[in-house]
């Protein structure tokens, strides 16, 4: 079984107040981190898969005022054009954490798709894990079913063209022994 890459995939870089250095993308050192890694780990469909996170901007925004900002739709999409996304397979899933990574990911795929561009993997939104973490526990409950989902369906997926490929030749695939 092909394993399914699941890249999870924020806005732009955040600094760490004690080192005043940038984390990485989703680090178990961070809140956000510690909370998106906590929820993956609590689904069963993600011993499944490999997880990889990144930002679509490569390192922190700061406005005139030299407070950190988050990245417009506009420059999300400037960036997301050369990100190498775009070279993961179609059964492989991106998550764009939060409206405005989501929205940029559609647009950029909507534009390469009226260039004849069909590649790429599959695009899915979801809320950003630190806006998760100030919501009620139902909510972050589930949030953490919905990631669930994306995952399992992305394992699905992979599997899928290997089943069909199967009974195109008139074999047919093997039971499924370990239902759900």
């Amino acid at each position: 079984m092909k394993q399914v890459t699941i890249l999870f995939l924020g806005p732009c870089r955040k600094f760490d107040p004690a080192t005043t250095k940038p984390f990485p993308a989703f680090s178990p050192s961070s809140r956000s981190g510690k909370f998106l890694r906590n929820a993956i780990a609590a689904t069963a469909a993600s011993r499944n898969a490999i997880m990889r996170f990144d930002n679509v901007i490569p390192r922190a925004l700061f406005d005139k005022q030299g407070r950190e900002r988050y990245p417009t739709c506009g420059e999300l999409i400037e960036e997301l054009d050369r990100h190498a996304l775009w070279k993961l397979d179609t059964c492989d899933v991106v998550i764009g954490l939060s409206s405005v990574v989501g929205e940029a990911l559609e647009r950029v795929q909507d534009f390469r798709r009226q260039a004849g561009d069909r590649t790429g993997p599959t695009l899915v939104r979801l809320e950003h894990p630190s806006f998760m973490m100030r919501r009620p526990a139902h909510e972050r409950t589930d949030y953490i079913q919905r990631l669930g989902q994306c995952i399992s369906g992305a394992v699905d997926a992979a599997v899928a063209p290997k089943r069909r490929s199967v009974a195109a030749l008139g074999a047919s695939p093997a039971p499924n022994l370990f239902p759900n």
